[in-house]
């Protein structure tokens, strides 16, 4: 990468802020060293959610959707009380700072201070997974048939009307609340009979979409939408397992196993279009799906940049971000920016890192492992040796779990979900965490093959 061509990307970036102080609000302490570096110590003041998160709430959050709530929470309190509302009104005693608020945060109240690219209500209700479909029906995009029900009575019903064989997925949605993340309030079976923990419908306050579970290779289409351009980032394999105890899913995140694909760019860039062109949208999207034999078919839209990018370096991310939120905000961002910080960000790595959450580990244990690849099983390997690494710290999540595994000693096949439930259950055998029994998400010979799409978006008919 032109070292020059970045630094000239930066500058453009820093161009076209407002002017005045900023305050910079995020998850990471990396992330808020960065934010501060980038802007200028003494015109930012970055303050970092993960250090207040454990002490606000005296426990571990459950979800990433509970897990974004309490950081909405703690921003909210900016005008309130509290050691962030101090350090604020010390740093910006006249209220002129603007906030930075990266994704995913987006919270409903942030005080009186200007924000910077805050999303359109309409971005928000797109992420809705019971109404989402009609975002597709309207750009025009082939899916799977979907039932939408209340109360679960209908589940085993409609379960059974859309089920092609492979089993049922169902997402469900407390009726008035934001974007669920992390495939929170998501349940899948196989069989006539859903898990017992969606009697929650019974309430009467939750909605359900129930769709059929598709065989082939999760995927995740991502790009950010300009004025006048789409910038396709490279599609990525989302690492989904499945929970065979309790009927749900397990998010482990996205890795660059996916070769480059054309008809996935040209699929990329008509949802980008389409998004702007519906719903006015600017900045980083994704959609993810199941890249079937039929093409690929969405299953869940998500209005900002996703943490495809948590594994890369702080001072590229928070590059990107600033991209995000002043396309947001209608300022000038170059095409040819937001494409050098995709190469930088996308391309393709050394290690693949997946992620997750545990409730415990083994205290009296280790913290940290080395692995290698056995065949298909991960087992210890010696220190300084080895095809990877397992490292649990503390989060406010409890424990989490980061595999980072070297991208060149795979087990034979080109993804990495099929392997993936190994890298679990060592965690659990070696490290004392509680993933147990996982599995992958559809049946490993759907895994030895990336179908070419046949379907383009001139000639694409919705189903239901």
């Amino acid at each position: 990468m032109d070292t020059t061509a970045m630094n000239a990307s930066t500058h453009e970036l820093l161009r076209a802020l407002p002017d005045g102080p900023f305050i910079a609000v995020c998850g990471r302490q990396d992330d808020a060293d960065a934010w501060r570096d980038l802007l200028g110590a003494n015109r930012c003041l970055a303050l970092a959610l993960d250090n207040a998160l454990p002490n606000a709430t005296h426990r571990a959050v459950r979800g990433a959707s509970q897990q974004v709530a309490r950081y909405h929470d703690l921003i909210a309190g900016l005008d309130g009380s509290g050691w962030m509302t101090e350090a604020a009104n010390a740093f910006d005693p006249g209220r002129r700072a603007t906030l930075v608020l990266p994704d995913p945060l987006d919270p409903p109240r942030t005080g009186d201070r200007r924000r910077l690219g805050a999303r359109h209500p309409s971005w928000r209700l797109g992420e809705d997974k019971t109404v989402v479909d009609a975002l597709w029906d309207s750009l025009a995009v082939p899916r799977a048939a979907s039932i939408i029900v209340d109360g679960p009575s209908n589940l085993a019903t409609a379960g059974a009307e859309v089920d092609l064989g492979a089993g049922v997925v169902c997402a469900c949605q407390r009726t008035g609340a934001g974007p669920t993340a992390g495939a929170d309030g998501m349940w899948w079976w196989r069989g006539t009979d859903p898990p017992s923990a969606l009697s929650i419908l019974q309430a009467g306050s939750y909605r359900a979409r129930v769709m059929p579970m598709l065989d082939g290779t999760p995927v995740r289409l991502h790009g950010f939408v300009l004025d006048r351009h789409v910038v396709p980032f490279p599609p990525m394999e989302v690492v989904t397992l499945l929970r065979p105890a309790s009927g749900t899913f397990l998010c482990t995140g996205a890795v660059p196993t996916l070769a480059d694909m054309a008809e996935l760019a040209t699929m990329t860039r008509h949802l980008g279009d389409g998004l702007r062109e519906r719903l006015g949208f600017r900045g980083g999207f994704s959609v993810d799906g199941i890249l079937t034999h039929a093409g690929f078919r969405p299953t869940d839209f998500n209005a900002r940049l996703t943490s495809a990018m948590e594994a890369v370096p702080s001072h590229l991310r928070v590059q990107l971000h600033l991209a995000n939120m002043l396309a947001r905000d209608h300022r000038d961002v170059e095409t040819g920016t937001v494409e050098r910080l995709a190469g930088e960000i996308f391309t393709a790595s050394s290690t693949y890192t997946l992620y997750a959450a545990a409730s415990r580990i083994d205290e009296n244990g280790p913290r940290a492992a080395t692995v290698q690849w056995n065949d298909r099983q991960l087992t210890l390997a010696e220190a300084g040796t080895g095809d990877g690494r397992l490292a649990v710290t503390r989060s406010p999540r409890g424990w989490l779990l980061t595999a980072t595994l070297k991208s060149d000693r795979l087990p034979p096949g080109r993804l990495l979900g099929p392997a993936a439930p190994t890298v679990f259950a060592l965690s659990d055998e070696v490290l004392g965490t509680d993933f147990g029994d996982l599995r992958s998400q559809v049946a490993e010979e759907h895994h030895r093959y990336l179908p070419a799409q046949r379907s383009s978006p001139d000639n694409v008919h919705p189903r239901r």
